[in-house]
């Protein structure tokens, strides 16, 4: 994540409780395990960056989004092409947030939102939006 990013301004507002943020265990495995590979050593050992990113859950009170059952993974499935985005599609389907957010514009497209009601943007076009909510 780049210094000042609009992914990093979300993770701040977030840590102000101006909102809830709720993430996929499956979102959360895979970034795990995605950040222990490329940073693990470099970090000072992939133990202490699970423990530093498991850390920065707690302390965003991330409410975790269980696994998907075979049955929400298979409706999730046949709404969106990519098979690895189904579970993370199932999840926001079973959490019903107010948002989506992702950077994955490729896969979580209009079509998509309009498929299953979610509302989807990107961490940018949140933080425009947002910003307009709150009289900015």
């Amino acid at each position: 994540m780049a210094p000042w990013s609009a992914s990093r301004g979300v993770l701040i507002l977030g840590r102000a409780a101006l909102f809830r943020f709720a993430v996929a265990e499956f979102v959360i495995e895979e970034t795990e395990r995605v950040l222990a590979g490329k940073l693990g050593g470099a970090y000072g050992g992939r133990e202490l960056l699970r423990a530093d990113f498991r850390l920065m859950l707690k302390r965003l009170r991330v409410e975790r989004i269980p696994h998907a059952s075979q049955e929400e993974f298979r409706q999730a499935r046949a709404l969106i092409r990519h098979t690895n985005d189904a579970p993370v599609l199932a999840a926001a389907l079973k959490a019903a947030p107010d948002w989506v957010l992702t950077d994955n514009t490729a896969h979580f497209t209009a079509e998509i939102s309009a498929r299953t009601g979610l509302r989807i943007a990107t961490p940018e076009e949140f933080l425009r939006k947002a910003g307009r909510l709150f009289g900015g």
